[in-house]
């Protein structure tokens, strides 16, 4: 089977940055995304992840964008129940390293790769340039 990234925001920040990716490496297979709408209850959006989770049956990858926010909250409330890792800090970077490794690696270690890539992908540009 193959592995699912499911990814969680706040507003629509997933779904766009699901469009992003594909701009550069075509169709996202089994990347579901969960979007935080204002109009949204906390009950609402913690029913919409747990029904996903229910569908794996293996160790799941799970990427939102802040720590402490109600999506982390929600995946790794979800945690206790379900077998998924939550990792913080979504970017594009992270998403296509994540996405381009899912079926070489474990998710453990797709999930050290996530935050490996997410603290690599910083930079001040402005000053490597002036120094190069």
């Amino acid at each position: 089977m193959e592995k699912k990234i499911l990814l969680g925001s706040h507003g629509r920040f997933v779904e766009e940055l699901i469009k992003s990716a594909e701009m550069i490496v075509g169709e996202l297979k089994n990347v579901r995304s969960f979007s935080l709408l204002p109009e949204m209850s906390l009950e609402e959006y913690m029913k919409e992840v747990d029904q996903e989770l229910q569908r794996e049956s293996e160790r799941t990858l799970c990427l939102v964008d802040l720590f402490g926010g109600t999506p982390s909250n929600t995946f790794c409330a979800l945690s206790r129940k379900y077998d998924n890792v939550v990792v913080t800090g979504l970017n594009l970077g992270m998403l296509l390293e994540v996405y381009m490794n899912k079926d070489l690696m474990t998710v453990d270690e797709l999930a050290e790769l996530a935050v490996k890539t997410a603290q690599e992908s910083s930079k001040n540009a402005t000053e490597i340039l002036k120094e190069g």
